[in-house]
């Protein structure tokens, strides 16, 4: 397995389709990057919407929420 398509299934957590043989070591590697790129902006969105979420949350019950939550 070529070392793009190895990087690809480290960041999928999967093997790859056997379709992906027929896609070339750079196509994997924008593959790998566009993916790696939308992990981190979903990354970036949850902890926006879990901040923006305790706004919500009265005050005096954030710290307790946090510590649910593990913040």
């Amino acid at each position: 397995m070529p070392n793009a398509a190895r990087q690809l299934s480290d960041t999928l957590q999967a093997p790859l389709p056997a379709a992906f043989d027929q896609l070339t070591d750079t196509d994997l590697a924008e593959l790998d990057r566009l993916l790696t790129q939308a992990l981190t902006r979903r990354g970036h969105t949850l902890d926006a919407a879990i901040t923006d979420s305790l706004d919500i949350v009265p005050r005096l019950m954030r710290p307790a929420i946090k510590k649910a939550l593990g913040l």
